[in-house]
């Protein structure tokens, strides 16, 4: 294809019009509804923190995500996307803590209530959910963004206690020791990709390298 000079758009505004030509005309909808439900393919979106910004991290992961049910929807299979957000551990209290002012766990039960602690936990689980929404709109991944799914939801939780209870009557759940980071301001013990989260978890150091010489033997 041929463009006349003066004529040919900046890459911008293609991706504009072609994200919304789809939605426009439903797209991605008209891609689930046209395919039998008895002949699905079921992808589990692993989802960001509520809380988190995207990053080059989260989108590399998310262009991933969308090539593998387009894949599937090529070939004929009926793949419903849903967002999901997941709203625990300790970057969504560290959040609400900042929120409230609360530099030791100790204020929660004495300075704030339970009660109001999970409140406005609750509260605050729907913060830069339209940064991601546009971002990952114009990636051009497709997802069902207003049908979420949220692990603080009730359906949720409980959907967990019930894979762990059956796990524990298949008898695989059993009592061990591992050794973990503790993080003595929040009382928790901490995962690696935690740690790493924080801006000052890296240091530059100098490894020091170091070269040896042998002598070939009968020039081997």
């Amino acid at each position: 294809m041929k463009y006349r000079a003066g004529e040919r758009r900046k890459a911008i505004e293609y991706e504009k019009a072609i994200s919304e030509w789809w939605k426009k005309n439903k797209i991605f909808e008209q891609s689930i509804e046209e395919r039998p439900e008895d002949k699905s393919y079921v992808f589990y979106d692993g989802p960001p923190f509520i809380t988190g910004m995207p990053h080059h991290g989260t989108l590399l992961s998310s262009i991933v995500k969308d090539a593998v049910p387009r894949y599937y929807t090529m070939h004929g299979y009926r793949v419903e996307r849903r967002w999901g957000w997941d709203c625990h551990g300790l970057p969504a209290e560290n959040f609400v803590e900042k929120q409230l002012g609360i530099t030791d766990r100790r204020d929660i039960g004495t300075k704030w209530s339970l009660e109001d602690y999970i409140i406005k936990a609750r509260e605050s689980m729907v913060a830069n959910s339209e940064t991601w929404r546009s971002t990952i709109d114009r990636v051009g991944r497709w997802v069902d963004f207003d049908h979420p799914y949220r692990t603080m939801n009730k359906d949720f939780m409980e959907s967990v206690w019930w894979a762990f209870k059956k796990l524990y009557e298949a008898g695989k759940i059993y009592e061990g020791r591992k050794v973990l980071m503790y993080d003595n301001k929040f009382a928790t013990p901490v995962s690696k990709a935690e740690v790493t989260m924080d801006n000052d978890a890296y240091q530059s150091v100098t490894d020091p390298s170091a070269y040896v010489k042998f002598k070939a033997d009968n020039g081997n």
